[in-house]
């Protein structure tokens, strides 16, 4: 019999509470406080990287604001949904607000007017801000009616290099949020809370240090581990020991791998794949191959989407220059 997964250790569950985000949430509330007494906002980054909590945070905030307001809330993730028509389209069906379909020429300014026209404002959270292909679209969504962006990147001033002057001055007019890599003990904290929100029990003692230490101040990583411990425990009717952590570290890796590609689009999982397929690949044959599919795509597009699958353990990239090379995870063991 299959052990399920409890829910407290789901990568998307939004937690009750955040350890040591409190200063983080309190920023973000502020920022958001004028939505509170029918005022506009300004603009919110949200930076940090992998694994300090930017998702977790923008949408505790954002659902407590919920529970407060009648304001209309969305979540887009932009490693996903890139285009400036299919990002406000994705907002309006998240916030429930889609009331037409439009005809593909016009279809963004389309979208733009329904999130306008909408009874109450709305805080549209862009995930993987970076990965916008429209650099315009901060810009568009600055001066919309009723529409409260919040942009969570993982290099602030790498994002706003992206934009034009004048965005980019508009950004730095709002609030920057920037979280931390987590220490050792902060996971452990995280940890805990998870494992005493779901009474998770047969977890001995030294175990929680022992992820957190494996995980380096990466708290999807380090809950990943603990959620296949966990499960694996069960099925193997033991308990949670430090001996079992070495034998679920990489099961966890994959279960993340497993997630982050099924939320790339079709050219970062075209590049992944010719990379598995090779094994190995020199950086210029790669750009050749991926030339034949995508001749229009532009070499810095093609590296973002590398440093993508880089940043998420997709694949792993050696040297540099000429002499860069791309190998799939497993011809890197």
């Amino acid at each position: 019999m299959s052990t399920s997964v409890p829910r407290v250790l789901e990568l998307d569950r939004v937690p009750e509470r955040m350890p040591h985000r409190d200063a983080a949430l309190g920023q973000l509330a502020n920022a958001l406080d004028p939505l509170r007494s029918d005022r506009p906002a300004y603009p919110i980054c949200i930076s940090g990287p992998t694994g300090a909590g930017k998702t977790a945070v923008s949408r505790f905030a954002v659902r407590e604001l919920r529970r407060e307001t009648a304001v209309n809330t969305a979540h887009v993730d932009c490693l996903r949904t890139r285009s400036r028509a299919a990002i406000l389209e994705e907002a309006l069906v998240d916030a429930d607000l889609k009331t037409r379909s439009s005809p593909k020429a016009d279809a963004a300014s389309s979208y733009l007017a329904q999130l306008e026209d909408a009874d109450s404002p709305i805080v549209l959270t862009l995930d993987e801000a970076e990965h916008i292909e429209d650099e315009h679209l901060p810009h568009v969504l600055f001066e919309a009616d009723g529409v409260t962006p919040i942009f969570v990147v993982h290099e602030y001033e790498r994002f706003a290099a992206r934009l034009d002057a004048a965005t980019s001055s508009r950004l730095r007019t709002g609030p920057h949020i920037e979280l931390k890599r987590y220490s050792q003990s902060e996971l452990v904290d995280i940890l805990q809370s998870r494992v005493d929100a779901g009474d998770l029990s047969g977890i001995t003692d030294g175990t929680l240090e022992l992820i957190a230490d494996t995980a380096a101040g990466n708290a999807r990583e380090a809950i990943s581990i603990l959620r296949e411990a966990y499960v694996e425990g069960k099925a193997r009717d033991e308990r949670v020991t430090p001996a079992l952590i070495a034998d679920v570290r990489e099961p966890a890796m994959e279960s993340i791998r497993r997630y982050n590609v099924e939320r790339l689009d079709t050219p970062h999982r075209l590049l992944k794949h010719m990379i598995d397929d090779a094994g190995e690949i020199r950086a210029g044959e790669l750009a050749d191959l991926f030339e034949v599919e995508y001749p229009d795509a532009h070499g810095r597009d093609r590296r973002r989407y590398l440093n993508v699958l880089v940043r998420y353990g997709c694949i792993r990239k050696q040297g540099s220059g000429r002499g860069t090379r791309y190998l799939s995870i497993e011809a890197a063991r």
